[in-house]
């Protein structure tokens, strides 16, 4: 059986992964990330006798991101194996992409509008329109897959210097996340995290 596991809630999508494989807790199973990837190590696995006749599991973590010549061949391989193949993709697939295997049970994960909403309100002066989404996603969704956003979109605006702030402020603001993210894991912050990471955006965007 073949699951494809793919959308923009990379929370959520690995969760589901995980939990496919907990089904499989004594299975031979050979997990590769993308660079990792290459049809002769995927052919030597599905081809092979298992170790002492247990079932195989694969799975693969962003194989659609190959180059075309590589997946093309991975594809084929993956489409006439009888081995359980779990593919996980970090971002939506597109409907031509999932045709390439037509017989997969497909799983795709969204993240709510306005998570995005509330990234695109970060621009100067926006604070009170940003404050209710801000919240709202906390309330919703898990605070490391907001964090893991914000930064990312700071950084995004640090490389292409259209958002508005200075290049300073920009800096000192995703700086300060990931700060905020080493004082959580390591227990020093003093006040919860959620009110430290609001007192980051206040700052920016007041």
């Amino acid at each position: 059986m073949l699951t494809i596991f793919h959308g923009d809630n990379l929370f959520d999508s690995r969760a589901a992964l995980d939990q496919a494989l907990s089904s499989h807790p004594n299975n031979e199973i050979l997990r590769l990330e993308n660079k990792e990837i290459s049809p002769e190590l995927v052919s030597q696995f599905l081809d092979s006798p298992s170790l002492f006749s247990t079932p195989k599991t694969l799975v693969l973590l962003n194989p659609f991101s190959l180059i075309k010549t590589q997946f093309t061949k991975v594809e084929k391989l993956i489409n006439t194996t009888a081995v359980d193949c779990f593919l996980w993709q970090d971002k939506l697939l597109t409907l031509a992409q999932l045709k390439s295997f037509p017989k997969a049970k497909v799983q795709m994960f969204r993240l709510p509008n306005y998570l995005f909403s509330s990234l695109n309100a970060i621009k100067p002066g926006s604070f009170s329109r940003f404050l209710p989404l801000f919240q709202k996603t906390l309330a919703t969704q898990p605070y490391d897959l907001y964090l893991y956003l914000l930064k990312n979109h700071l950084r995004r605006q640090l490389l292409q210097k259209t958002s508005g702030f200075t290049t300073a402020q920009v800096k000192t603001s995703y700086l300060q996340l990931i700060d905020l993210d080493y004082q959580t894991k390591t227990g020093q912050l003093p006040i919860p995290k959620e009110v430290a990471l609001e007192r980051i955006f206040f700052s920016l965007l007041a």
